[in-house]
């Protein structure tokens, strides 16, 4: 897979040392200094110097055959700005933009370019190596963007799934489990996962509603 990271700071690096050894990255900074230190760090990886708010840099970074880009500055502005331009002008299939403060959430949709919005790195790269393929989570962003969320379920003492693997639970087609959270860590989970108390579940939904997960869970508060 053709990725694009714009931004090559904690987030972006994060990203990238996750991702190139398994698919072809391309890396979009402007600080020379920061720019050069991912060039001389990973050499496999081509890294483009420049604002990835400018046109002539996107096309330097052959954003037209990518087959993803992360926004991942540190200015929400540039981020809504790639996602823009990736998404109209160089039909990026998928489009992931960082969002830096909550206060601005509510602009990263589709309407800017932005398939996903999200605020940390270790989801975005939980979402793109999960089980199910990039090709399965475009298609689903393609027919059903709009209803395409989000869900954060806490695991309390009560909930039936506590004790149980991800195999085990009777997940429904439309949600896909992205990453859980334990402790302050963040791991991708797999069939043989086992939940415990205090896991925040992070899921992937296109379900329109949430009792059916909350269900699977055996979780009766609201989401988060």
């Amino acid at each position: 897979m053709n990725v694009v990271i714009v931004g090559a700071g904690k987030t972006g690096l994060f990203l990238v040392e996750k991702l190139r050894a398994n698919h072809v990255v391309t890396v979009i900074e402007s600080r020379p200094e920061r720019a050069d230190y991912v060039a001389k760090r990973m050499p496999n990886v081509k890294v483009v110097r420049g604002d990835g708010c400018e046109p002539s840099v996107l096309d330097r970074a052959n954003v037209g055959h990518a087959d993803l880009i992360a926004a991942l500055t540190g200015d929400d502005e540039d981020n809504l700005v790639v996602s823009f331009l990736a998404k109209t002008t160089h039909k990026v299939p998928m489009v992931f933009a960082r969002t830096n403060h909550p206060k601005n959430e509510w602009m990263f949709t589709k309407h800017w370019g932005v398939d996903v919005g999200v605020s940390t790195a270790s989801v975005i790269y939980s979402l793109i190596e999960k089980e199910v393929s990039l090709g399965d989570v475009i298609t689903l962003m393609g027919l059903s963007a709009e209803n395409m969320v989000i869900d954060a379920l806490t695991l309390t003492a009560s909930a039936t799934a506590v004790g149980k693997s991800i195999a085990e639970l009777n997940l429904p087609k439309c949600a896909h489990i992205m990453a859980i959270i334990s402790k302050g860590e963040v791991t991708v989970p797999h069939g043989d996962t086992v939940l415990s108390i205090g896991d925040e579940v992070l899921i992937l939904s296109d379900c329109g509603e949430e009792t059916s997960l909350r269900k699977t869970f055996g979780v009766h508060a609201e989401a988060r």
